[in-house]
């Protein structure tokens, strides 16, 4: 599975993005509303600035709790806890300090929740559209992120998703 390229590419472009990219203002989901279990394994190919990088990753999902490990070259660069209310992170010195763990849950929830639970969690003015070919976050009439899948459920797909946060 490598769909968690997704997550990473979600926190490379937020530390690469200029500071007017608006931020989707996703509030609280429930882990209960993904709908089932679900653990993955995978390792992840990121690129950035030029530079590939190798990276690890397992995210586990409850009804209960979302867990997530990242680690490269043999040392853990994030463990995150998310409980339903609040989140806990223990994170290496050598990530970017806008990689947070509210920003990976985040790009985890808009890749993989359900549409109707998201949209219950963001406020007036943001919509998200599904399509045969992925999954578009609105602000108004603006993409504000593209999320592209090549399988169903989008964690089975064969090829990393495609995802840009719109100029």
């Amino acid at each position: 599975m490598k769909n968690l390229l997704l997550i990473l590419s979600l926190l490379l472009a937020a530390c690469s993005a200029p500071p007017a990219r608006l931020e989707v203002p996703l509030g609280a989901v429930s882990p209960a509303a993904f709908g089932h279990s679900l653990t993955l394994t995978q390792q992840i190919m990121v690129e950035r600035r030029g530079e590939a990088r190798s990276i690890e990753a397992v995210l586990a999902i409850s009804p209960e709790r979302i867990d997530l490990a990242g680690l490269a070259m043999g040392q853990r660069l994030i463990d995150l806890h998310f409980d339903g209310r609040s989140i806990t992170e223990k994170r290496s010195p050598l990530l970017p300090e806008a990689v947070t763990g509210a920003r990976i849950l985040r790009d985890v929830m808009l890749a993989y929740w359900p549409r109707e639970a998201l949209i219950a969690a963001l406020p007036a003015g943001w919509s998200i559209v599904d399509d045969a070919s992925g999954r578009r976050v609105m602000h108004g009439e603006e993409t504000v992120i593209t999320i592209r899948f090549e399988g169903e459920p989008h964690w089975r797909g064969h090829r990393d998703p495609r995802v840009r946060y719109a100029p």
